[in-house]
Parts: structure tokens; sequence; C-alpha cells
């Protein structure tokens, strides 16, 4: 077999089982994440990648032309979808705003040009518009590994604090990959660089199919698998201590006030290695970060300030500092997401009440 014809036959072999992969996900998730953001952004996610790999299959093997062209336009939405998806699965209160809807509207629309002229339907293409493309695709990439690296000290679930680690190892690589690949080989049409696009997405597709999907032996005799009984959190009787401990501080001596307070200062306090403590808030509390168990005390102790007519002349900046908060850009963003208005609004209802 010639170099041309194995190269395809290792390019079959990889991108259209990863092309299954990514729709099955893709459809699981459609059908079974109802109510979960999270899992419906990467359901379309995986979709627009098989779009990626079906529209940058070697040349004999793409579909009819028009249906190319209908793929060409969806995977423009690949890169801001997986950029979404990276900031949701770190961040349970993530919802797309300004930044990130404007950053979609523009890549794609940006891709959509580029993509009608290289098919041919428009001659409209600037010289400027390839490399602005590869900025702001670069940009997303950068931004979702460094919210990976970012949040991990604050993160309090175990196994997402190691994925944030690979996950950012992953997409660095196979974007470092992919670029070189494009630089190397001429550009997106080259059949290697094309090859190594689907090396790097059919990798991830495997990854995230052996991560999300399971199989329950006892459907294959249509038998259900028994209900797990919904636990609730309880402190280990080992930890009983320690929590007794942690609500000592947090709720006498008020160590939430302090700004900047960090897990490892916390833990120190506490009396315990880190890690012990990031279980105990995560398992027996239920916090899913730790600026989200500071910032239920923060906020119960500002709405008891906001709410007292002795002091209702107390400027809102100096609640915000003696909260705990370094300023008061993030004592506002909390507040609003936890109440729904903002602390003068919450002041204004409250005092009226009185």
């Amino acid at each position: 077999m010639d170099p041309a014809g194995a190269l395809t036959l290792a390019d079959v072999l990889i991108r259209y089982p990863a092309i299954g992969m990514l729709v099955l996900i893709g459809l699981l998730g459609l059908r079974d994440g109802r109510g979960s953001r999270t899992v419906l952004l990467a359901s379309v996610t995986c979709l627009s990648c098989a779009a990626v790999l079906l529209s940058s299959a070697p040349a004999g093997l793409l579909l009819p032309f028009p249906v190319h062209v209908v793929l060409r336009l969806i995977d423009t939405t690949a890169i801001p979808l997986a950029w979404w998806l990276g900031l949701a699965l770190f961040d349970d209160d993530f919802r797309p705003g300004p930044i990130e809807w404007g950053g979609m509207v523009l890549l794609v629309l940006l891709l959509a040009v580029w993509r009608l002229a290289t098919l041919g339907l428009t001659t409209f293409a600037p010289a400027a518009l390839d490399p602005v493309i590869d900025l702001i695709s670069l940009s997303m990439i950068v931004h979702v590994v460094w919210k990976a690296f970012a949040g991990r000290a604050e993160d309090l679930v175990e196994r997402r604090r190691k994925v944030r680690f690979w996950f950012a190892l992953s997409i660095a690589c196979g974007t470092l990959m992919t670029v070189l690949a494009d630089n190397l080989f001429r550009g997106p049409d080259s059949e290697i660089a094309n090859f190594v696009l689907a090396i790097v997405v059919g990798g991830l597709a495997l990854w995230g199919g052996m991560w999300l999907l399971r199989l329950e032996p006892l459907h294959l005799r249509f038998e259900q698998p028994a209900e797990r009984a919904p636990t609730e959190p309880a402190v280990d009787p080992r930890d009983a201590a320690t929590y007794k401990r942690l609500l000592h501080l947090m709720e006498t001596e008020r160590a939430y006030l302090e700004p900047g307070l960090t897990i490892g200062a916390l833990s120190a306090r506490v009396g315990v290695p880190e890690h012990q403590l990031r279980a105990l808030i995560n398992g027996a509390l239920g916090h899913r970060n730790f600026s989200g168990f500071l910032n239920g005390y923060r906020l119960a102790h500002a709405k008891a300030v906001l709410s007292d007519p002795e002091q209702a002349r107390l400027p809102i900046l100096t609640i915000a500092l003696d909260s705990g908060y370094a300023s008061l850009a993030p004592f506002n963003r909390a507040f609003r997401a936890a109440e729904g208005v903002t602390p003068s609004e919450f002041r204004a209802a409250r005092l009226t009440e009185t």
C-alpha cells in the first residue's frame, strides 16, 4: 500500500469511530440531560465536533457538496462551544455573559465568512481574517486552560480537582499539535493536518466516552439496576471534633470576616490537613467550592447589617469590607447572585418593612 493510501486508511480507522462516539454521547446527553445546562452544552459540543471531523475528512470521503456546506457552517461553533463547556465544567454557577456571547458570535461569523470563501461560494476573504480567527481561537483555549488551573485551589470536589490538571494538559497539548500541523503541513486543508486533527478530537472523544458511558450488565438480562438510595451529607464520627472546631471558628470567632481567607489558612487554624478539610466541607456541608462556603457566612453577616435600622447610614463599601470582601465589586456580584437584588435594593426593602 502506498503512503497516501496508508494515511487514508489510518485516518478512516480513527476518524469514523470518533464520529460515532461523539454522536452517541451527544444523543444520550440530549435524551438524558434535561435540566442540566452542562450536560446539554456537552451534547451540542460533541455534535459540533462530529461535524468538524465529517467536514475535514479525506477528499474522496466527503459528503455531497450541499451537506458538506452545512457541516462546514455547523462546525464553526465547535471552538466557542468547547470554550463554554470548559468554563461550565469547573464553575457550577457558569452562565454565558456578554463576553462569552460576544466571543461566540464574533468567531462564528468570522469562521462562516472564511468557510464560504474556501468553499468558493464567495470571494470576500480579507488577508487578515485567518490570523484574527487563530488569535481569537487561541485566546479561548488559553482562557479555558487558565480557568482550569486558577480555580483548582478553591475546588472542594476532589475528583474534579484531579481532572482539572489532565483537562488543561490535554487541551493545551491538543491545541499545540493541531497548530503545529497546520503550520508545518500548509494549512487546514492538508491531509496530514486533518489527520492530526482527527487524532486529537478522536482521543478526546475516547476519553469522554470512557468517562461518561458505563455498561450496566443487568440491562442484558432485561433487569433494572437497583435504585441507589439518596445519601444525605453526614459528618463522619472520626471528623466530629474537626467539624466542631470548624463551626466554632466560623460561627463564634467569625473567621470568614478575614479578607483573603484561603482554605490552606483555615485548615491551619482548624488543625487538620487541607485535603481533610476539603472533604469535610464538601461531603458533610455540601459545598462544591470554597468561595461558596465563605459567601454563605459573609452574605448572612452583610444581610444582618443591611437590615439593621441603626446602621442604615453605614456605606455599602464599608459593609462589604467588614464582611470579608476585598472590594465592592465581588460583594455586589455575590449578593446579587444570591438574592437577585443589589445590596442597596435589599437594604431599602428591609428598612421599609421595619
